[in-house]
C-alpha cells in the first residue's frame, strides 16, 4: 500500500511525498489551493490532498511524463500544456508506469495501486495564465526543453519558483520528446526575465531545491554546448548514448567545479 507523506516548505506550500524519486506541492490561497503534479499514478493522492486542505482545488501538471501526469485520472478538471499530449499517452499507460516504478523506486507496488491512465481531456494549460488563489497568485511560464510543452509554475507572494523538472541539476535534453539546446536556452532567458520575483527554487526530484543560481548554470551550459566548448562527458538515458554538459562525481552527481546545474543532451539535436 503507497503511503503519502507531506511536509511544510511554508505556511502556504506543501510539500508531498509518496515513497517514490518524485514529489508533488500544494499551494493554499486564502480561498483555493493548487496541486502541481500527480507523480506515478499510485495510491489515493486525491484522498490525501483533501486531508491537508478543505478549499477548492486546481490540479496543474507541469509535463507529460509519467512522474509527473500519471494520477491525473484522480481529478475531474486537469490542466497541462497540450503540447506534450502525446508525451502523456505514452508515458502514462498502466504497463509503462509498472515498468518505470520499478526501475526507478525501491517501492513495493500491487497492481490495485495503479491509478487508471486518464481518459478525459485535459484542459490546456498556456503561458502567461494566472491562478488567483485569493491573496496569492500563481502564474504559469512555458518552457520548452526538457519536453515541449513544459511549464514552471511562480508564486511571487511567496517569493518561491516551482521549476519541476524544468532547470536541475541534471536536465534531460536527450528523449525523443524533448527540445533543442538552442530552444531550451531560449527558455532559460525567458524565465531570467522573472528572476526578481523569487528567492526560492523548488524542484520535483533529489533534494527538491536549488539555488537560485542554477539558472545561471544551465545558461552557461546551453552557451558551452552551442559553442562546442562544454565537457562533452559520454552518458546514456534510457539507453540512448547522449552527453553531459560538465564534469561529476559519479557517486553523488556533483559537478566536480562545485557549481550546481549540469544538462544530459542528443549531440545530435542542438540546433
Amino acid at each position: 500500500m503507497v503511503q503519502f507523506e507531506s511536509e511544510k516548505i511554508s505556511p502556504a506550500i506543501t510539500r508531498i511525498k509518496d515513497g517514490s524519486d518524485v514529489c508533488e506541492y500544494l499551494i493554499e490561497g486564502s480561498e483555493r489551493a493548487a496541486l502541481i503534479d500527480t507523480g506515478y499514478g499510485i495510491g489515493d493522492l486525491k484522498g490525501f490532498v483533501e486531508t491537508l486542505t478543505d478549499k477548492p482545488y486546481d490540479v496543474f501538471i507541469t509535463h507529460g511524463h509519467v512522474d509527473h501526469a500519471a494520477g491525473a485520472s484522480q481529478f475531474p478538471e486537469v490542466r497541462m500544456n497540450l503540447a506534450d499530449m502525446d508525451v502523456e499517452k505514452e508515458h502514462c499507460t498502466v504497463e509503462f508506469r509498472k515498468a518505470m516504478v520499478k526501475s526507478h523506486t525501491s517501492l513495493t507496488v500491487e497492481d490495485s495501486d495503479f491509478v487508471p491512465q486518464r481518459v478525459e481531456a485535459f484542459s490546456d494549460l498556456q503561458d502567461g495564465e494566472v491562478y488567483d488563489l485569493g491573496g496569492l497568485m500563481l502564474r504559469w511560464i512555458h518552457v520548452p526543453g526538457h519536453t515541449k510543452g513544459t511549464m514552471v509554475a511562480l508564486a511571487e507572494e511567496e517569493r518561491t519558483v516551482f521549476f519541476g523538472d524544468a532547470c536541475g541539476v541534471g536536465v534531460l535534453l536527450a528523449l525523443p520528446e524533448s527540445d533543442t539546446v538552442e530552444t531550451y536556452l531560449n527558455s532559460l532567458k525567458k524565465l531570467k526575465d522573472f528572476e526578481d520575483k523569487y528567492d526560492t527554487v523548488l524542484r520535483q526530484h533529489g533534494t527538491c531545491c536549488s539555488t537560485k543560481r542554477v539558472l545561471d548554470d544551465n545558461i552557461e551550459n546551453c552557451e558551452l554546448i552551442l559553442a562546442g566548448t562544454d565537457d562533452k562527458v559520454p552518458a546514456e538515458v534510457m539507453g540512448k548514448a547522449c552527453r553531459r554538459a560538465r564534469k561529476f562525481d559519479p557517486a553523488t552527481g556533483a559537478r566536480l567545479d562545485g557549481r550546481e546545474g549540469n544538462i544530459l543532451y542528443d549531440p545530435e539535436r542542438i540546433r
